[in-house]
């Protein structure tokens, strides 16, 4: 870690602040016969142009959804995925807004289609909790993509070193340390906790 005085903070959303991830996935395996295995060509594959704004959800799912079965339509199929991944660990935004009451810049750094951007941003309250909200379809890149920390570091106006990007990904993290940024693999609260302190002293008035 640089001796610079940390002033942003970047926060991944899914398994990070979204936490536990993957429920929807679980979800439609349980509940619809649909397979994590049945569904990656299209998480693998178009849908990357959806993170990034080249595409849009509702135009290329309802291919996708015949061949796995959902009789019900594309509007369903967002809805059902957005309302099952709505979870929020409120352990960390608490820590967060605590981040904020000491003039730590907190932002959500997160690939995100429009849909779930739109619904993160209002439905799930994060246009409250974050000073700035980074989704990818709004950037036009995603992480790992040095154009994507690039996009952030202009925004908010600050050095390389002041910055510290949380994620559950190594490859995203490595992604960010190789920018000059500094960058901590996400694995839990507890250890968030730990680790947070050896780069920010806050008050501990809540």
């Amino acid at each position: 870690m640089s001796g610079m005085t940390i002033k942003a903070i970047c926060f991944d959303a899914d398994g990070v602040v979204v936490n536990p991830q993957m429920q929807f996935s679980r979800h439609l395996r349980e509940k619809y016969g649909i397979s994590p295995e049945m569904t990656q060509g299209f998480f693998r594959g178009v849908f990357n142009d959806c993170l990034v704004g080249r595409a849009h959800l509702e135009d290329v799912l309802p291919a996708f959804l015949k061949d796995w079965g959902w009789n019900d339509s594309a509007g369903e199929f967002i809805d059902l995925w957005l309302r099952t991944d709505h979870i929020i660990d409120v352990h960390l935004i608490q820590m967060i807004q605590h981040l904020r009451r000491n003039e730590i810049i907190c932002c959500l750094a997160t690939s995100q289609e429009r849909n779930r951007a739109r619904y993160m941003r209002t439905k799930m309250g994060f246009q409250d909790m974050f000073d700035r909200l980074f989704f990818s379809c709004e950037v036009g890149w995603q992480k790992p993509q040095p154009a994507y920390y690039q996009h952030i570091e202009r925004t908010l106006g600050l050095e390389k070193q002041s910055i510290l990007f949380w994620d559950d990904s190594r490859v995203n993290i490595e992604a960010a340390l190789q920018f000059g940024w500094n960058a901590e693999l996400y694995t839990g609260f507890d250890e968030f906790e730990k680790t947070i302190q050896k780069y920010v002293v806050m008050d501990n008035h809540t």
